[in-house]
């Protein structure tokens, strides 16, 4: 599966999907409603539902759920830089993009991009300002 965000191209390649595997969509047009793939036993950590019937193609909404995320947002003078994510893949990351982690599994790192960052995710605690 290609993870694809409008006006950055690909952000990245999954391994092949195994038997119950989810691809999950964002509900984000600022950034083309990307596509993630999700292996099953993390789906049933972090979803619940399905809340709706399926729509006309096929996609039926969950709501998210999970532990409280820690995050950094690469600032300008950071710049960019790339680092390899959890499965392997490098993954870029951008002024303004955050990094996320799970704090009970700081092996799961990465990237979301800025757009997508602030479209689909609650922040419940506010950084301290540096």
């Amino acid at each position: 599966m290609v993870t694809r965000i409008a006006g950055e191209g690909v952000e990245t390649q999954s391994k092949p999907a195994a038997a119950d595997d989810w691809v999950v969509r964002n509900r984000c047009p600022a950034t083309g409603n990307e596509e993630y793939l999700v292996t099953a036993g993390t789906f049933a950590a972090r979803y619940e539902g399905p809340l709706s019937a399926p729509d006309a193609e096929g996609w039926r909404e969950f709501r998210p759920h999970g532990p409280a995320l820690r995050f950094f947002l690469v600032s300008e003078r950071e710049g960019a830089f790339r680092f390899t994510a959890p499965w392997g893949e490098q993954m870029p990351a951008r002024p303004g993009d955050a990094i996320v982690q799970d704090p009970g599994r700081p092996q799961d790192t990465y990237r979301v991009a800025a757009v997508a960052f602030a479209c689909t995710y609650e922040i419940i605690d506010k950084p301290k300002q540096e």
